[in-house]
């Protein structure tokens, strides 16, 4: 089981890994090296999990570095 003060709150049940990155092993260890297993500071800079805390929901198809910020992902929801 992982370090729960190291990892993010909503790791287990992120799509990310299930969705666009499934298959896609290097990639996804990357983003689980950098924003999900590395502290609150990391996942806290994840563009998922900041419109998850705003709305309660963020879309399958963003990922933790975005290019988009987080008011325009929340944009583009409604």
């Amino acid at each position: 089981m992982e370090n729960s003060s190291l990892t993010c709150p909503n790791y287990e049940k992120c799509p990310v890994f299930n969705g666009i990155l499934e298959g896609k092993e290097y990639t996804a260890n990357n983003y689980r090296a950098k924003y999900c297993n590395a502290g609150i500071a990391a996942w806290q800079s994840c563009k998922r999990y900041l419109v998850k805390e705003k709305t309660g929901q963020c879309p399958p198809h963003i990922l933790p570095n975005s290019f988009q910020s987080v008011e325009e992902i929340i944009a583009g929801m409604k």
